[in-house]
């Protein structure tokens, strides 16, 4: 992804039996990932961020959960973040989560939990990708990550659509990986919401929930969402409490999906 630290001229040097592809240019996660996705030969695939560490040990792990499960079409590992924290699996957002999450934060929102290490496989609908192992037959018949996203959400739509395949979706505990998490977005120079880059952020959200759930349930989302963040600033006003979020949220795009890459654009010509 046009990295200029000097990684593509060292992994050229140190690791000459990688296939390196430059990719001209930064494309985005998803579009990246595709360029490495459609020259594999391997019945699996690995995806992970760089700044995420999978030991060998840890992938073996997942290798051999893939074996032995013939209908997991993707699985994930427990991943530890660089602050300690555990990293979530959990179910698909909908609209009436984002409607919701403002008024009621501990009660909307898809259910989440920590994959904690050492702990048994679990089925879950989505999970991070940080760091993926999936099926070669997988991507070859859903296709790999949507082009259009740049950046968040591409790992939740392919989630999303290898599940309405018939595919399961596992977390692997017993492969225990480490990622740093939000590094790219921190030195960005962009204005960060929960420690995402906003503007790819709710381009992506907004462009994610009108591909499953349709344009209306899209705009109503985002509109409610800014009702009910509105209603909140006034409660806490009242309170004598500061509410932020609501000026981030209006700093950040509204009702407006990502552009999509040249590619597709010269498609459409």
């Amino acid at each position: 992804n046009a990295s200029s630290d000097g990684t593509p001229e060292q992994v050229a040097r140190d690791y000459p039996w990688v296939t390196l592809v430059h990719s001209g240019g930064n494309l985005g996660y998803g579009r990246a990932c595709n360029l490495g996705l459609e020259r594999a030969d391997t019945p699996y695939l690995l995806v992970m961020n760089p700044d995420a560490v999978v030991s060998m040990g840890a992938l073996e792990t997942l290798l051999a959960f893939m074996d032995s499960h013939e209908k997991a079409g993707l699985c994930g590992p427990a991943v530890v973040e660089g602050s300690g924290t555990l990293q979530l699996s959990g179910a698909m957002p909908t609209p009436w989560d984002v409607m919701l999450k403002p008024v009621f934060p501990g009660l909307a929102g898809p259910k989440m939990r920590c994959v904690v290490p050492g702990e048994a496989p679990v089925r879950t609908n989505w999970i991070c990708g940080s760091i993926m192992l999936v099926r070669h037959s997988v991507i070859e018949e859903v296709g790999g990550f949507d082009p259009r996203f740049f950046l968040y959400f591409e790992e939740t739509d392919l989630c999303k659509r290898i599940a309405s395949a018939g595919w399961e979706i596992w977390t692997v505990g017993e492969s225990v990986c480490h990622h740093v998490s939000g590094v790219s977005a921190r030195i960005s120079g962009e204005t960060l919401i929960r420690g995402a880059i906003a503007r790819h952020f709710f381009e992506s959200r907004f462009y994610y929930l009108a591909k499953h759930h349709g344009w209306v349930l899209a705009f109503a989302a985002e509109g409610g969402e800014l009702c009910a963040m509105g209603v909140r600033a006034i409660i806490q006003r009242f309170r004598g409490r500061a509410y932020p979020q609501l000026g981030q949220r209006l700093r950040a795009p509204l009702f407006r999906r990502p552009s999509p890459p040249e590619s597709l654009q010269d498609e459409r010509r």
